[in-house]
């Protein structure tokens, strides 16, 4: 007589689609009620077919700014978390990139994923356009568009986050706050800068649009407007910066003005990276867990891969300061 799943649930005191899970190592089954299982399959000799077990094909989809995404941390960092929960649920990882859409859909094609992962929100329209069509989940890390209702997305509250680095410095004694944000179109930049405004103002501070700068790009960048800032009398004693590697670049230039960090200038940064930890002196930064958002990214697609009919959702993982 041959042992099914369900005298192993039976023995087990679980349900069949427990057991089931089990064998399929799903997220969803604690570790402790699989190894629980995996006794009593072992103890009644069950032996399945592990050509049939379900295994997953995640993509992850690189920007097509690749400098950006190999010079910072921050992405490498959710790459990692991606992988921890790939590797913990025996899903196969699939490296999407593309100079353009086309090449990007191609790598799709090739890799005939069951779901991908964006690292970021700015997808084409034509890319989303073809997941649509296949009807083939995905999920973005970020905050997606306004007028998106059908996004799945995983982020951090950049808005709360940039609140609270602005009360932060308020808390240490600063009244002249300034913020240095990435390229406009940023979003995560923009919804810092809103918290900055925020706290500024709740505070009764006026808003100076002059204490308000933006980096173009980390490797190719104008600094004159903020060599200007730092030189004149009316210098921030503080700034807020949205991202660990223009806090470097800020660091170097508040020096090449002949000041120094923090005995004259304070930051406040984001993310928590190397750049912040190795920084002479140490930055404080936000760490808004880009690791754990990776993690998360590959927990909900699952479950939208397993339930194509869930509503969209939206997490939004937690930050810290450091």
């Amino acid at each position: 007589m041959s042992i099914t799943i369900k005298d192993i649930a039976k023995k087990a005191g679980v349900s069949p689609s427990t057991v089931s899970r089990t064998i399929n190592n799903h997220y969803s089954i604690s570790e402790e009620t699989k190894e629980k299982v995996r006794k009593v399959m072992d103890e009644l000799g069950y032996v399945y077919d592990k050509s049939h077990i379900k295994k997953h094909d995640v993509g992850v989809v690189f920007p097509r700014s690749m400098v950006d995404v190999y010079e910072n941390p921050f992405y490498l960092e959710i790459v990692r978390g991606i992988s921890y929960m790939c590797n913990k649920g025996r899903y196969s990882l699939h490296i999407i990139t593309g100079a353009d859409t086309r090449e990007m859909k191609t790598s799709m094609e090739i890799a005939d994923c069951e779901g991908y992962i964006f690292l970021n929100t700015k997808i084409e329209s034509s890319v989303t356009d073809y997941l649509r069509e296949r009807m083939i989940p995905y999920i973005m890390i970020g905050k997606p568009p306004m007028n998106s209702i059908t996004s799945v997305s995983v982020d951090t509250d950049n808005i709360q986050a940039g609140y609270e680095a602005v009360k932060y410095l308020l808390k240490k004694g600063h009244q002249k706050i300034g913020y240095i944000g990435e390229k406009k179109d940023v979003q995560y930049s923009i919804d810092r800068r809103l918290g900055y405004i925020q706290a500024l103002s709740e505070a009764g501070y006026e808003i100076k649009e002059d204490y308000i700068k933006n980096l173009s790009s980390s490797y190719s960048y104008n600094p004159n407007e903020i060599l200007e800032l730092l030189r004149s009398d009316d210098c921030p004693s503080a700034f807020v910066v949205c991202d660990d590697i223009y806090a470097v670049i800020m660091v170097r230039l508040i020096t090449e003005v002949g000041k120094k960090v923090p005995d004259d200038i304070s930051i406040v940064s984001f993310n928590n990276s190397i750049f912040a930890r190795f920084s002479e002196p140490p930055l404080t930064s936000i760490d808004v867990s880009p690791n754990q958002l990776g993690m998360e990214a590959v927990v909900q697609l699952i479950k939208h891969i397993e339930t194509p009919t869930m509503f969209a959702t939206r997490s939004i993982v937690p930050f810290t300061k450091r």
